[in-house]
């Protein structure tokens, strides 16, 4: 039974939506309704549900993998720590940043002065 804004179908509130296909996947949706003696709505129904839920597998795998990374980074963080007797990795990035540039110029200034 329709109800105007939505509708309801078995006990369910169902919702109107308005879709655009391309001509191809219409006669695909229609084919596959009348093969399967069921209502193009129904099939449509259907393949949006499966690709939600494989759409909300593929987050989860994704954030589950995410988290194995970072659980691992903080395995190799924990045993850095533990190999310098419980102290943390005291860097000075912008100094090592520095010397790399300084190396790198050096060579390249080294490679220019070696040609001429």
């Amino acid at each position: 039974m329709y109800n105007g804004s939505g509708g309801v179908m078995m006990g369910k509130r169902m919702q109107r939506t308005q879709l655009l296909l391309e001509p191809e996947q219409h006669h695909a949706l229609v084919e596959i309704a009348r093969k399967e003696g069921r209502s193009i709505s129904d099939i449509v129904r259907e393949m949006v549900q499966r690709q939600i839920e494989q759409r909300r597998e593929t987050a989860r795998a994704d954030l589950e993998r995410r988290l194995e990374a970072l659980q691992c980074i903080r395995r190799h963080r924990d045993e850095a720590v533990e190999r310098r007797g419980g102290r943390p990795v005291d860097l000075d990035v912008a100094a090592l940043i520095r010397q790399a540039r300084e190396e790198r110029d050096e060579r390249a200034l080294n490679a220019f002065d070696d040609r001429c």
